[in-house]
């Protein structure tokens, strides 16, 4: 895994910290809102970066399929 941001970080954080309160992943507009951010595509971008860099991966087109990697 390569290094993150410190935005990437707190967007990881964020994540594992709704799935384990909620048992599903959130939405983007759900990050949206949690992370403070007014746009959708800001979320989509911090994604496809945690993504690349191997933190978390989905199925495409399926809503809620978010999942954090093992670290």
């Amino acid at each position: 895994m390569r290094k993150i941001t410190e935005r990437q970080f707190e967007t990881l954080q964020v994540i594992e910290k709704y799935i384990n309160e909620k048992g599903f992943a959130p939405t983007y507009r759900e990050l949206m809102d949690l992370l403070g951010l007014t746009s959708t595509s800001t979320v989509k971008g911090l994604l496809d970066a945690l993504r690349r860099k191997e933190y978390i991966t989905w199925e495409q087109g399926l809503p809620r399929t978010l999942k954090i990697m093992h670290r």
